[in-house]
């Protein structure tokens, strides 16, 4: 039986920092909506933590004056747009990034575990997530194959209630993990906002929160009975505890 970790990834394994903070997927943004709508604009012009980019992408456009509908026809030439900026600016995916503290020492520990597989369950697409990752230089500390649950896996155009979405990205996830790494016991979600806790206990996961983003401890355990939050992920042992990894 593998037990799946899922992490999101901004705010939860990484946070945005300096005058350029999380640059290039901002600017994969805008590229995507101008592509689309020939619109000059960026996702700051809407509330957009804890959504996912192509709810996030509908959002802009329907601040701009433009149909639900006629924004979510238009989804896969955005997304396409926004991975192939991304792809071509790939060097610059670090900047204004950085890995929160403990993130590189839990991924190492986890890899080693047996049957266990970590993967990301992110709003970010997929190539952007990967992308992060990578330039950051933790790619290679999850599980191989690589799965997770993405932004371009699923969108409902529910711009209301964006943790749907991401309790589907938790069960794509787990659909993908059971191909790949063989039959799925224990599943936890880690993320740092109500949207993530929500989403992980819709889809039968359990929630782990982190208090590493714009959200307290307090605002997150408010989410639902018994939510475990931690400051951070810098105590090791602790995870893995509650993980029911470590004794």
């Amino acid at each position: 039986m593998t037990t799946i970790i899922s992490f999101d990834v901004d705010g939860t394994l990484i946070h945005s920092v300096g005058d350029k903070a999380n640059k290039l997927h901002k600017d994969a943004f805008a590229h995507g909506l101008k592509v689309g709508f020939g619109l000059d604009t960026n996702i700051d012009v809407i509330a957009h933590h804890g959504s996912t980019d192509p709810l996030i992408l509908i959002k802009v456009a329907e601040h701009h004056g433009i149909p639900k509908q006629e924004a979510m026809a238009k989804l896969p030439v955005m997304e396409a747009a926004m991975n192939a900026y991304f792809t071509e600016h790939r060097e610059e995916a670090a900047v204004g990034l950085e890995l929160l503290p403990g993130v590189r020492e839990l991924l190492t520990r986890l890899k080693a575990l047996p049957n266990v597989a970590t993967c990301l369950v992110t709003g970010n697409l997929e190539p952007i997530g990967w992308g992060k990752m990578e330039k950051l230089g933790v790619l290679d500390l999850f599980s191989s194959p690589r799965f997770g649950g993405f932004g371009s896996d699923f969108c409902s155009g529910n711009t209301e209630e964006s943790w749907k979405d991401r309790g589907e990205f938790v069960r794509i996830a787990a659909r993908k993990c059971e191909e790949l790494h063989g039959t799925v016991g224990a599943r936890f979600h880690v993320g740092d906002t109500p949207m993530d806790i929500k989403a992980a206990v819709d889809a039968g996961a359990v929630p782990v929160g982190v208090a590493t983003g714009i959200y307290t401890a307090e605002q997150l355990k408010a989410v639902a009975e018994g939510v475990v939050v931690m400051d951070s992920l810098s105590d090791l042992g602790a995870v893995l505890r509650v993980m029911k990894l470590a004794a």
